[in-house]
């Protein structure tokens, strides 16, 4: 079960990476000429990239990804904005 300070922090840090990414994807890589569809994918790739380090290997991270997509679906559904 996790506390109320987890549950902040890991809000905070979600959050944070989410500004980050966007920046980058929007700004940053924006410059260099890269293409909305290239910058999604690759942000795409790097989500699995990063669950690999969580789950231990390729198929696992995919798999988790999935559930985070289904997640964020279910709260679309739901009424929740998923910003």
């Amino acid at each position: 079960m996790t506390t109320h300070d987890e549950e902040t922090r890991s809000l905070v840090a979600i959050d944070f990476c989410r500004r980050h990414f966007r920046t980058l994807g929007e700004v940053e890589f924006a410059k260099r000429g890269a293409g909305t569809e290239d910058i999604a994918i690759g942000a795409i790739y790097s989500a699995v990239d990063l669950g690999q380090h969580l789950t231990g290997d390729t198929a696992s991270a995919i798999a988790w990804a999935r559930l985070m997509l289904d997640d964020m679906e279910r709260q679309l559904m739901e009424g929740v904005t998923v910003q």
